[in-house]
């Protein structure tokens, strides 16, 4: 029996936009008096998580306020491709500028695009890494030609809602479950996805995920009746399990794509002790990964389009690296890709 070779997928171009406002841990951490309402220091967030600070937009700002300019960064660097050829626009979101109709539609409209498909999805903070797996695969299939994957996140409206309740008082367990919400910031990140040409080698190889749904009470946010948000992030046993899934799950990955180890990986960014854990995954060091959470803290599913457009900036990065990534979300999803840049 003949197989018919499908194409190598790759990510052609790549946006990113970040809102110009800076916040910084310790001036959040001062702002709910931590240290003496709940006895955790002012620089814990800081020193503990190693999150100096993050961006925050505007609280009128909606998830296309964020998705459209860096939609627009990404079709504008991807030279030589007409918009017009681009047939899939997936919005991939926690949150939807409303539930009717998808936000995929006011970005394509506002770029003036004209995809037959475009659709939202949402997974937490994996959202991301479905949807290009989902471009990959229509692609793949011949249903598209060009795919547009786009994020808009403003997890600050839960910060600015956790940093009110945690001003007004509560309890010291009820706070450690809810300080973790402060850990976030806003971002919105695009890629471009389209065949490889036919003699190049990079793309994608493998996305392999796994479902872990036990976990669906450890991070949870949403709307109560008079508009205000509500949640917990319970950091501890996310990270934990963040950790501990993606070790259990490098192995196969590995077999499967036919490597040894990365070159260079990229990871969902929770907070300094796991970066430092996940780097001794797939044979590389905190030297061979890229970090954002620092400065930009936990950007939810726009972590891999920021991370991915520093990557390619780090003058080490060859053509040829195997570039693994170990992303995560709540619920919990835990996922694992190879790309060959």
């Amino acid at each position: 029996m003949n197989h018919i070779a499908t194409p190598r997928v790759k990510i052609n171009s790549i946006g990113t936009f970040l809102p110009k406002e800076i916040v910084k841990s310790d001036d959040l951490m001062a702002e709910i008096d931590s240290e003496r309402q709940y006895d955790i220091p002012i620089d814990w967030m800081r020193t503990t998580m190693g999150i100096e600070e993050r961006r925050m937009a505007p609280s009128s700002a909606k998830p296309s306020d964020l998705a459209i300019p860096a939609a627009r960064e990404a079709i504008d660097n991807c030279i030589g491709l007409d918009p017009q050829d681009i047939d899939l626009v997936i919005f991939c979101g926690i949150e939807r500028d409303q539930p009717e109709p998808a936000t995929a539609h006011i970005i394509q409209n506002a770029l003036g695009l004209n995809a037959s498909r475009a659709f939202d999805m949402a997974n937490a903070c994996f959202g991301f890494i479905d949807g290009m797996e989902v471009a990959t695969n229509f692609i793949k299939c011949g249903i598209v030609r060009h795919a547009l994957v786009v994020t808009g996140e403003i997890p600050s409206k839960v910060l600015r809602a956790a940093v009110r309740t945690l001003k007004a008082g509560v309890d010291i367990k009820t706070a450690r479950n809810i300080v973790g919400a402060l850990s976030v910031g806003d971002a919105g990140g695009a890629v471009i996805i389209s065949p490889s040409d036919d003699y190049e080698l990079t793309g994608f190889e493998l996305f392999n995920t796994t479902s872990h749904s036990s976990y669906v009470n450890k991070c949870i946010y949403k709307q109560k009746e008079d508009g205000e948000y509500e949640g917990h992030m319970a950091m501890g046993p996310l990270a934990a399990a963040f950790i501990r899934y993606n070790h259990k799950l490098i192995d196969e990955t590995l077999e499967k794509l036919g490597w040894d180890k990365f070159d260079w990986m990229l990871s969902h960014q929770i907070g300094k002790k796991p970066f430092e854990k996940i780097s001794a995954i797939g044979g590389v060091g905190p030297n061979h990964m890229i970090k954002t959470f620092d400065k930009l803290g936990n950007i939810t599913s726009a972590t891999f389009p920021v991370n991915f457009k520093k990557l390619l900036e780090n003058r080490l990065v060859q053509a040829g690296d195997k570039i693994g990534g170990c992303f995560a979300g709540s619920g919990l999803a835990i996922g694992q890709f190879g790309y060959t840049l």
